[in-house]
């Protein structure tokens, strides 16, 4: 049992969006148990079941005609549309309960613009493809907030099972040494639910933004983003060249050295 558990979970994909995201929650095992226990009582309270997914939720609350004709449309978030109130309460709800019971949130943006302008030179996919240099970087932030408070014991880091390209991930981690990522389902742990809703929340606020630079973030978001301690990065260009010649590759060419 480790004093100190990360759970993180990804958002966006490299295939079609402009960006992935990978991001959660540092928090201690008592934390976490609270957490537990608080995020069980929210659903319980509002009627709804686990495990929280936040694009489908919003996807119901938004489009709620579109949603319900959905083959696996979930009848609990079918309902939002009833209560569309009570939805948001229970949104912040989540919310109120990531304040006030995790220590730390990470998150890693990749940029596939920026990404791709290096990978047209080489094949970066084949070396560190995008979720797996998001969650590569997430890891580095971790140790960052180790090193920061002076953490004896590594923190355990959980990854939520079935993301993209897992695989190469947890191939990267062998090549460098480090111990394979530890993979687990979603509805066994209300932490990476929390973190499935950080990453989607950076995720739609980054589109917005795109799209209109003065655009307000949304409520929840901000709490999020305001409230809780927090070690954010991306990986421009120069970390990406650096990594290439780190792994052995010539970033001008794409040939092995």
């Amino acid at each position: 049992m480790a004093f100190f558990t990360a759970y993180l979970d990804a958002s966006g994909n490299a295939q079609d969006q402009p960006r992935v995201v990978v991001s959660g929650y540092i928090a201690s095992y008592i934390h976490w148990q609270l957490f537990e226990k608080g995020w069980n009582r929210a659903h319980a309270d509002f009627g709804f079941d686990r495990p929280f997914h936040m694009s489908e939720f919003v996807c119901a609350l938004e489009y709620p005609e579109s949603y319900k004709r959905q083959k696996n449309a979930r009848q609990d978030y079918v309902r939002i549309a009833q209560a569309p109130q009570k939805a948001l309460e229970f949104l912040h709800a989540l919310t109120n309960l990531q304040v006030l019971g995790v220590l730390c949130g990470i998150s890693c943006l990749i940029d596939m613009q920026i990404y791709e302008e290096v990978s047209s030179l080489l094949d970066l996919r084949k070396v560190v493809p995008p979720y797996a240099l998001g969650a590569r970087m997430c890891l580095q932030n971790v140790r960052s907030w180790e090193r920061t408070f002076q953490v004896s014991e590594p923190v355990e880091c959980i990854f939520e099972e079935g993301d993209f390209e897992q695989g190469k991930f947890t191939q990267l981690m062998i090549d460098e040494g480090e111990e394979c990522p530890i993979y687990k389902k979603k509805l066994d742990f209300a932490g990476i639910e929390a973190a499935d809703m950080y990453a989607w929340e950076q995720t739609h606020f980054l589109r917005k933004y795109h799209q209109n630079s003065q655009i307000d973030a949304r409520h929840e978001f901000k709490i999020l983003l305001h409230a809780i301690p927090k070690i954010h990065t991306h990986a421009p260009l120069e970390v990406l060249i650096n990594l290439c010649h780190k792994k052995g590759i010539d970033p001008r060419t794409g040939v092995k050295k």
